[in-house]
C-alpha cells in the first residue's frame, strides 16, 4: 500500500472491503458498477483491483458478458488492506480458566492468521449482546443456551461457532453459607439479571425461591454478610481467601442439554448488519484451534493472554 499514491490507496481499501463481503465463486462487483459507487473513473479502479492482486488478496477469473468471479481470497489479507485495526471482541471477565482459555485461544488463534485482536470486558450476556447490537464491538462470546436466546431475539445475530460442552462452564454449583437453614426453600437467592444464564440457572434450580437482584461479582459477600443464602456460582471460579471459612458449596446435578440446548458449551455470535465482519469472522474463526489453545491454558500449559 505504501508504493500507492493516496487516492488509490484509499480506493483499495474501500474495494478491500467489498470483495471481503464476496464469497469465492460467486461474481464480484464489475468495474462500472465500483466506478459509479466511489465516483471514480474506470481506470482508477483497475488500478485499485491490479493493487488488490499483486498483493495476494484475491485472485479472480473474468468469463466474459457473465462477469468477474471471485477464484480465491486472503480474508486476512484484504482485512489488513483495509487498515480498520483489530477485531473487536466482547468477552466475560476472564476469571475462570475456560474463561482464560477461550480468550487466550481467540486471540491467538486469529493472530496466527495476521488478524489482530482486542477485547473488553463486560460480565452479563446482556451487556456484551448490546455492545454487538451498537457496533461498539465485532463479536461477543457467550454460552451457547445464551446465544440461540439472543439469535432468536435479534434476527439480525448470529452464531458462527459452537465450542463443546463444558468449553464455557466447567460445572456450576451453588455457593452459601456454612450456617445457613437448612430449609432450603427458606433461602433468599441471588440473581443477577445482566447474565442470561444465570438467570436460566438460577429459576431452573431455585423456581420458587424469593429472589433478590445482585452482581454476580458481589455474591460471595453478599452471602456472607446474610444479605442473601446462597446463589449459583461458576464451580472454577475463585472465592475470595478471607471467606474460605465462612462459605461453602453444593454440587448441582444439572441437565446441560435441556431442550437441546447445551448450557455448558461456548458460542461466538456476530452481527449479520456488519458485513465483511461477518464473512472475516466466519472464516478465520477456527473452533479447533481456539479449543486446542484453551486446553492448553486449563493445563497451564500456556499463559493466558495479557
Amino acid at each position: 500500500m505504501k508504493t500507492l499514491n493516496s487516492k488509490i490507496s484509499d480506493l483499495t481499501k474501500k474495494i478491500a472491503k467489498e470483495l471481503l463481503k464476496c464469497k469465492i465463486g460467486t461474481k464480484i462487483p464489475t468495474t462500472p458498477e465500483l466506478a459509479h459507487k466511489f465516483s471514480v473513473g474506470f481506470g482508477t479502479i483497475d488500478k485499485a483491483m491490479t493493487a488488490l492482486k499483486e498483493m495476494d488478496a484475491i485472485k479472480v477469473q473474468p468469463k466474459g458478458q457473465m462477469g468477474t468471479y471471485l477464484l480465491e481470497k486472503n480474508s486476512a489479507a484484504l482485512w489488513s488492506i483495509m487498515d480498520s485495526g483489530p477485531i473487536r471482541g466482547s468477552i466475560p471477565i476472564p476469571n475462570t480458566l475456560e474463561f482464560q482459555g477461550l480468550a487466550t485461544g481467540l486471540k491467538e488463534s486469529l493472530r496466527e492468521k495476521k488478524v489482530d485482536c482486542s477485547f473488553s470486558i463486560k460480565n452479563g450476556a446482556t451487556l456484551r449482546v448490546n455492545e454487538l447490537l451498537n457496533h461498539q464491538c465485532d463479536f461477543v462470546l457467550l454460552s451457547y443456551q445464551a446465544a440461540v436466546s439472543v439469535c432468536e431475539k435479534h434476527n439480525n445475530l448470529k452464531i458462527i461457532g459452537t465450542f463443546h460442552d463444558k468449553s464455557y462452564y466447567g460445572d456450576i454449583i451453588i455457593l452459601t453459607r456454612k450456617n445457613a437453614s437448612k430449609e432450603v426453600k427458606d433461602w433468599r437467592i441471588g440473581i443477577d439479571e445482566t447474565s442470561l444464564d444465570n438467570i436460566a440457572f438460577t429459576n431452573d434450580l431455585f423456581e420458587k425461591n424469593q429472589k433478590v437482584k445482585v452482581m454476580y461479582m458481589h455474591i460471595p459477600y453478599l452471602i456472607a454478610d446474610g444479605v442473601i443464602d446462597a446463589a449459583v456460582w461458576h464451580s472454577s471460579q475463585l472465592v475470595p481467601t478471607k471467606l474460605i471459612e465462612t462459605l461453602t458449596f453444593c454440587p448441582v446435578d444439572y441437565d446441560v442439554t435441556e431442550k437441546g440446548i447445551d448450557s455448558m458449551a461456548g458460542a461466538i455470535v456476530v452481527n449479520r448488519d456488519h458485513e465483511e465482519m461477518f464473512s472475516l469472522l466466519t472464516e478465520l474463526c477456527d473452533i479447533d484451534r481456539i479449543l486446542e489453545i484453551q486446553n492448553e491454558v486449563i493445563a497451564r500449559k500456556r499463559i493466558p493472554y495479557s
